[in-house]
């Protein structure tokens, strides 16, 4: 099995932050935040990590959930007036992210969809690089770079049935960066446009689970 990842990013907030609106957001949901051993990797729980270079990470858990959790990331944009993303990677096979400010989803891309359909229904999905670009300018991120990060395609275009994905020099697969380690059509970018963002994170601030919360008692 391949690997299976979602992480937010929030830029311009603090983990202490970010926690505190995360809280907010699930006692509304009627669960509480319960934390667990920080050095216990293998619990299936959330990892908050400490700011660096402006960005705060959240890596999720493991449950393949998706509209609850990013009206939480969007409470937390809302609350705290900044911009961020949802970062995802899907078996290895793809990425994708979603991208918002101040509590609205601005745009969406998913590096590979097919006739299906994608995470994000009927959206759109091809990835908007001025959007992003607009969303972080102190960043000031290349263009060309971001553009070649968003590359998307369909497994259903035949264009891309006779793709040698073991080739490394095939023109249509190069990397953008170098040292980036994969190919602008694999799922590996995932960690590559991370780094291009400069949101690694710091380490891990807390580990917490989203527990409902135990019912009154008479």
């Amino acid at each position: 099995m391949g690997t299976f990842e979602r992480t937010n990013l929030f830029y311009g907030v603090d983990h202490e932050q970010v926690y505190a609106a995360l809280e907010e957001f699930w006692h509304q949901e009627e669960h509480t935040l319960q934390a667990v051993n920080i050095n216990d990797v293998n619990r299936d729980a959330y990892a908050l990590q400490e700011q660096r270079d402006d960005w705060t990470v959240l890596k999720w858990t493991r449950g393949w959930e998706w509209d609850l959790r990013r009206r939480a990331q969007l409470h937390v944009s809302r609350t705290l007036d900044c911009p961020g993303l949802l970062v995802f990677i899907y078996d290895d096979d793809f990425w994708g992210c979603e991208l918002f400010d101040r509590g609205t989803v601005i745009d969406q891309f998913q590096q590979e969809t097919y006739v299906r359909g994608s995470f994000f229904g009927d959206l759109p999905c091809q990835g908007r690089p001025d959007l992003l670009l607009a969303a972080f300018p102190a960043l000031d991120l290349d263009p060309e770079h971001a553009r070649a990060y968003l590359t998307h395609y369909s497994i259903d275009d035949p264009a891309y049935e006779d793709i040698d994905w073991e080739n490394e020099h095939d023109p249509r697969n190069q990397p953008v960066r170098p040292g980036d380690g994969f190919g602008r059509l694999e799922g590996g970018v995932y960690w590559a446009f991370k780094n291009f963002l400069g949101a690694s994170g710091g380490p891990v601030w807390r580990r917490f689970t989203t527990d409902p919360q135990a019912p009154p008692t008479n």
